[in-house]
């Protein structure tokens, strides 16, 4: 009898670095990507194979002029994008970091830039929520899509 090989669901694993001070979090634009160029996202990557989330953060770092140690990444938020083929993204908090990007702006929570790709918007607005997990698109009760204030137990920034 011949077995039946079953094709495993691949998914995409983005990983973004939350810099965050002062109620403010890094933001990059998009470059030479061929999707979104020209938006704002946090400094963000791709999991390669064999690697972890930690070491794919410091890479993200590096390639971005940060230096990240290990011990000061968190994990902060993730999201499952239903959208496309499928996505997880982990948005990892950076407690300590040197060195800042040349091409990044700092902007508050509260008034992130009107060019942003949508999922990474959605992310910060749950992150600052203090939410660690959404959906995009958002499913569930309609108060979690825009949580106008951080909920009770949301990370202090200040």
């Amino acid at each position: 009898m011949a077995v039946e090989l079953v094709e495993r669901r691949k998914v995409v694993v983005d990983v973004y670095l939350l810099l965050a001070k002062d109620g403010r979090v890094l933001l990059t634009q998009r470059d030479g990507t061929g999707y979104g160029d020209g938006a704002y996202e946090p400094p963000s990557g791709q999991l390669a194979d064999r690697e972890t989330i930690v070491e794919t953060a410091i890479r993200i770092g590096d390639r971005n002029g940060v230096t990240i140690e290990p011990g000061n990444v968190t994990l902060a938020h993730v999201m499952h994008d239903v959208s496309g083929g499928g996505r997880i993204a982990f948005f990892l908090a950076v407690a300590g970091w040197a060195g800042e990007p040349a091409a990044a702006r700092w902007f508050p929570f509260g008034d992130l830039p009107t060019n942003m790709l949508d999922r990474a918007r959605v992310a910060l607005r749950h992150y600052d929520a203090g939410l660690r997990f959404s959906t995009y698109p958002a499913f569930g009760p309609a108060h979690l899509a825009s949580l106008p204030h951080p909920a009770p137990g949301a990370p202090d920034r200040s």
